[in-house]
């Protein structure tokens, strides 16, 4: 139980992190140079996905490479990467469709909408990052576990 506490607090840190990053950017295009919502949402969705990504492999979910440097791990970086890649684009579609058919239905600032969808967001986000794109793989549990194969005598 502590584990998933740890790794929720350092989430929601990485979260907040995350978040005034894609604030600056999606503000900055939104409201300083007037650039589309959908746009702006978009391109500060992609810094935020790199950063993310980066700081929850490294720091929060920490998997395999915690262990001694091995070939696949770099595949295992990448497999993960493009999952976690995937469940953020499923993530930005969703927010999109919300934040567009909120915006468009309404005479609310998409801006302030924005800020309304992000719990969602974060909820959904961490969710498929602990269960599907960064959960270790069960050569690590086997690891942990103890219950190593042992090819020879």
């Amino acid at each position: 139980m502590q584990k998933i506490k740890t790794e929720i607090t350092k989430f929601v840190l990485v979260g907040a992190a995350n978040f005034l990053l894609t604030l600056l950017v999606f503000t900055t295009m939104l409201k300083i140079l007037a650039i589309n919502y959908l746009v702006s949402l978009g391109t500060s969705w992609v810094v935020g996905t790199v950063f993310s990504f980066m700081l929850n492999f490294s720091w929060v979910f920490r998997p395999e490479h915690q262990l001694e440097h091995q070939p696949e791990q770099t595949m295992r970086f990448k497999a993960r990467f493009v999952k976690f890649f995937l469940a953020g684009l499923v993530s930005i579609l969703l927010n999109m469709l919300a934040l567009s058919l909120i915006v468009e239905h309404s005479s609310f600032d998409p801006f302030f909408v924005q800020l309304a969808l992000i719990p969602l967001v974060v909820v959904f986000n961490f969710s498929t990052a602990k269960f599907w794109s960064l959960r270790p793989s069960p050569h690590m549990h086997q690891l942990k576990s103890g219950s190593r194969q042992h090819d020879g005598p």
